[in-house]
C-alpha cells in the first residue's frame, strides 16, 4: 500500500512539475515604428515597411508593439496592406498607438498639402531655371511652416476624437474581424473617444502590464488619471509604448524639446515624473517619432543602470535622420545620457523569461540596416535586397532586470 502511494505521489509530482514546465513560456515581442513615406511619395506602396515586416513575421514574435505614425497623411490603406500581407495570416497581434501624422487633417491642412506637392513637383521638373528654383524653394518653406502652424493649431477635442476614429474606424473596422478582435475588445468597447489602453501578458508565470499611451495628448485629464489608476492597479512591472520620445538627441530633440510649448516637451514635463518614480515598477519606455535608434539611460553612483531605460526605435522605413543640429547639451534629460544615437532601419527584438527566483530578464536585441546619411539613402529595390535575416547587423544589446 505505501509502494502504491509513493508511486503515485512521484506521478502527481511529475505531473505537477511537467505543467509548470508546459505554461510557463518566455515571452518573445517586437517593437518598431514611423513607417510612413515622405509627403512626395506617400500614395507608394510602403516598400521598406514590408521588407522589415516580413523579417519579423519570419522571427514569429508573440506580438508587437508599434509606436505611431504609420502613415504621412491619410494613406491608411498602404499601412494595412502590409499588416495584413504579414501578420494576419500568422495571428501575430500588432498594438499601435497614434502618431503626429495619424493627426494630419482637416481642410486647411488638405489645401496646404496640395499646394506644397504641385510646388515640389515643379521644382523636381528637369530644365527649371535657377531663379525660378529659388523662388519655389522660398514658397515651400513658406508653405511648410502655415502647414505646421495650422496642424498645431488643431484643438485637442478634435485630435481626441481624430485618434479614436484613427484606432477604431481606420484599423479595427477594415482589418479581418477574426484578426483584429483584441484590439476591439481592448480599446474599441472602452469609453468613447478612449485612444489610450493596457493588456497584460505572462513571461514564465511573471505579469508584466503593458500601458499605450497617446501622447499627442499631453493636457488630456482623463487619460492622465486613468494612466495613474492602471499603476495603482497593477503592482507589478511595466511597459510603456506611445510616440514621442520624453528624451531623445535627434532632430526632434532640437525642434520639439527645446520648446516648452510644444506638445512633446509637455508630454515629457507631465508624464516622466511618473515613469521616472520607481515606486511605479516601469521598466522600459518605447516610443518613435526621430528616425533613428537610442538608447537612454540613467546610472547610480555605483554606474548600475537604473530603471526605466528609454528606447527611440523609428526606423521602421521612413526616412531616417542624424543627430539633431542645436546644442545637444541643452535639450533636458534629467540625468539621462543617450548611450549613441545611431542611423539605422530598425526593429527592437524582445525576449522577456523569469529566473528561478521569478525576477524578471529582457534580453533586447536591435537587428537592423545601418545607413551613412552622407552617402544617401538605399532605394526601395536596394532596400528590399539587404534587409533580409541573414544580412541584418546587430545595432543593440542589453539585457534589463527586475
Amino acid at each position: 500500500m505505501r509502494k502504491q502511494i509513493k508511486a503515485f505521489l512521484v506521478v502527481v509530482i511529475t505531473v505537477i512539475l511537467f505543467s509548470q514546465k508546459l505554461y510557463a513560456q518566455p515571452l518573445h515581442f517586437i517593437a518598431y515604428g514611423d513607417t510612413r513615406r515622405d509627403m512626395e511619395t506617400m500614395e507608394k506602396t510602403q516598400v521598406k515597411h514590408n521588407a522589415i515586416a516580413r523579417v519579423i513575421r519570419d522571427l514569429d514574435p508573440d506580438f508587437i508593439l508599434f509606436s505611431g505614425d504609420m502613415i504621412y497623411y491619410h494613406e491608411f490603406e498602404n499601412f494595412l496592406t502590409v499588416i495584413t500581407n504579414n501578420y494576419e495570416d500568422k495571428m501575430i497581434p500588432l498594438y499601435p498607438v497614434i502618431g503626429n501624422h495619424e493627426l494630419m487633417f482637416g481642410e486647411k491642412v488638405d489645401t496646404f498639402i496640395k499646394d506644397l506637392r504641385e510646388k515640389i513637383d515643379a521644382i523636381n521638373k528637369p530644365g527649371e531655371p535657377a531663379p525660378s528654383h529659388t523662388k519655389l524653394l522660398k514658397e515651400i518653406e513658406l508653405l511648410r511652416g502655415k502647414l505646421y502652424k495650422e496642424i498645431d493649431s488643431i484643438m485637442e477635442a478634435k485630435l481626441k476624437k481624430r485618434s479614436r476614429q484613427v484606432l477604431c474606424e481606420e484599423i479595427c473596422d477594415t482589418l479581418n474581424p477574426a484578426y483584429i478582435s483584441y484590439l476591439k475588445e481592448l480599446l474599441c468597447e472602452t469609453a468613447d473617444e478612449q485612444s489610450w489602453y493596457s493588456f497584460v501578458k505572462e513571461a514564465d508565470r511573471v505579469k508584466i502590464k503593458f500601458i499605450a499611451l497617446n501622447s499627442s495628448l499631453p493636457d488630456d485629464e482623463e487619460q492622465f488619471q486613468w494612466f495613474l489608476a492602471e499603476l495603482k492597479q497593477f503592482r507589478g512591472p511595466k511597459i510603456i509604448f506611445e510616440h514621442y520620445p520624453p528624451y531623445s538627441i535627434g532632430h526632434h530633440g532640437c525642434t520639439d524639446l527645446l520648446n516648452s510649448k510644444s506638445k512633446a516637451a509637455r508630454f515629457r514635463d507631465r508624464y516622466t515624473k511618473v515613469f521616472n518614480n520607481a515606486s511605479h515598477n516601469i521598466i522600459l519606455v518605447i516610443s518613435g517619432h526621430d528616425h533613428n535608434y537610442q538608447r537612454i539611460v540613467k546610472t547610480d553612483r555605483t554606474g548600475v543602470v537604473q530603471l526605466p531605460i528609454y528606447i527611440v526605435s523609428g526606423g521602421g522605413g521612413a526616412d531616417l535622420a542624424g543627430q539633431g543640429e542645436c546644442d545637444i547639451s541643452q535639450i533636458p534629460l534629467d540625468g539621462f545620457q543617450c548611450l549613441g544615437l545611431i542611423t539605422a532601419y530598425q526593429f527592437v527584438d524582445i525576449t522577456a523569461h523569469a529566473d528561478g527566483e521569478k525576477n524578471l530578464i529582457l534580453k533586447c536585441k536591435v537587428l537592423g540596416l545601418r545607413c551613412d546619411l552622407t552617402k544617401g539613402l538605399p532605394d526601395d529595390d536596394t532596400f528590399e535586397r539587404l534587409f533580409a535575416q541573414d544580412r541584418l547587423e546587430l545595432i543593440d544589446d542589453f539585457i534589463l532586470r527586475w
